[in-house]
């Protein structure tokens, strides 16, 4: 049985991937439109303490994210997730908001302000449950380098967000690192 959040995560990417197909078509008329898949490592410094770990918890995982990067100009639109995790903890950031692109030969320098939700798993051992969960608002402000290195694919050198989520009741502030390989659809 899929749980509710997975089930309002897919539908969120569903009417994500819709909105971009019908923007498109509409805004670029006769010209397809230029749409980034990014996949890579993550990394995350997670502020635990804030519901009751005794340090900070290092969690790794992944980072994905789905671009149109020039909808006006130099105005993009992006979807991101992440999840990271650690032996104790799991934590899942799902954002959408605009992105300013600013582009030089093969470099590409961007950046983004993100509004979602967020979610923290904490493993835990009771005769009832494995884990506990909290989700809650999540925003991100960060930015990155992408390096060209092919006609449609880029190496994103850095991607780094400042990560503000509100689970368990309690404010975590966070720094994402993030790195990886970008497919770029519909560039010249």
């Amino acid at each position: 049985m899929q749980s509710r959040t997975h089930i309002n995560t897919a539908r969120f990417i569903q009417l994500f991937i819709g909105f971009l197909a019908l923007s498109s078509s509409c805004l670029f008329a006769q010209k397809l439109p230029e749409i980034d898949l990014y996949g890579g490592f993550s990394h995350i410094r997670f502020n635990s303490p804030s519901f009751g770990f005794s340090n900070y918890s290092s969690l790794n995982g992944y980072s994905a994210s789905i671009t149109a990067p020039h909808l006006y100009e130099q105005l993009g639109l992006t979807f991101n997730a992440s999840g990271d995790y650690s032996s104790k903890l799991t934590v899942y950031n799902f954002f959408l908001g605009p992105q300013f692109t600013f582009e030089r030969g093969r470099i590409r320098l961007f950046g983004n302000a993100l509004f979602g939700k967020g979610e923290a798993k904490v493993q835990t051992k009771t005769a009832t449950r494995n884990e506990i969960a909290s989700q809650g608002f999540a925003a991100a402000v960060g930015g990155g380098v992408d390096i060209n290195v092919a006609r449609r694919i880029a190496v994103r050198a850095i991607d780094i967000d400042y990560v503000h989520t509100k689970t368990f009741g309690s404010t975590q502030n966070t720094l994402r690192i993030s790195a990886g390989v970008v497919y770029q659809f519909g560039r010249k």
